[in-house]
């Protein structure tokens, strides 16, 4: 696979400076590309591989140089994430922490709660939840190198972990959520197709325990009434600047 890095948003030549590595695993095209000396305000990158031109984007890290396909697949975000894992907690920390918290003042439930944590990543909201208190926490994602940072941390060492791709959740046997919750997972315009949605609302009713509550910051939709009521939620200012729309439901 030949790869070149041409130009950037404005359609201008990459600066000489420049510098960029990516997946090579991948035959069709790199699920990332990471680019070193770019300007700040670089969003966009179009690339030939292979003669094809391709269209690149930062996604979820504005401050690092690392670029998803517009049109990526569920395999290369996966990649995306492992790579993104090196710099996650860097990028991510201060907002996940913040929002975690937020968002379980809003909770009542006990500290031995069984809590589910959905798209976990590096376990970056797990970690408040163990300073709060919190005992019994089930970290799931579909990022073998999240999972792997987040079972390094030595706050988490009791935790239990899952992976898998959230939209094919499976929970086996009897096991059952107070909690399930999640960070920055649920923008269904970047992570679940539509079709998606309506069988991950009926796989996250299944978790929960007879009144089990769903907590999410960072959403673009809600489950339907008929699966989980909804008893509260609005737009959150987690840092100056930035804001995020919060939802809290109890199993109907």
């Amino acid at each position: 696979m030949e790869v070149e890095v041409r130009k950037y948003y404005s359609g201008k030549n990459l600066p000489k400076e420049t510098k960029f590595i990516y997946d090579e695993e991948s035959k069709e095209r790199p699920a990332w590309i990471q680019v070193e000396g770019l300007p700040d305000d670089v969003m966009f990158l179009s690339t030939r591989i292979n003669g094809k031109i391709h269209h690149y984007r930062i996604y979820l890290s504005p401050t690092t140089p690392l670029f998803l396909p517009t049109n990526y697949t569920k395999e290369e975000m996966m990649k995306y994430y492992d790579k993104f894992a090196e710099i996650y907690d860097e990028e991510t920390g201060l907002k996940n922490a913040i929002a975690t918290e937020f968002l379980f003042s809003k909770l009542q439930v006990p500290k031995d709660a069984k809590i589910l944590d959905l798209g976990a990543g590096s376990g970056i909201s797990a970690v408040p939840l163990i300073n709060m208190g919190y005992n019994n926490i089930t970290l799931l994602d579909f990022s073998k190198e999240m999972l792997g940072k987040a079972k390094q941390k030595k706050e988490l060492k009791e935790c239990n972990f899952l992976l898998q791709d959230i939209s094919k959740l499976e929970i086996g046997g009897d096991e059952k959520f107070e909690v399930v919750f999640s960070v920055f997972a649920f923008a269904s315009n970047s992570y679940f197709g539509s079709k998606e949605m309506q069988k991950l609302w009926e796989k996250i009713v299944y978790c929960l325990k007879p009144n089990g509550i769903f907590a999410v910051i960072g959403n673009d939709s809600e489950p339907p009434q008929s699966l989980i009521k909804k008893i509260d939620g609005g737009m959150y200012e987690i840092i100056p600047g930035f804001k995020a729309q919060w939802y809290i439901g109890k199993k109907a």
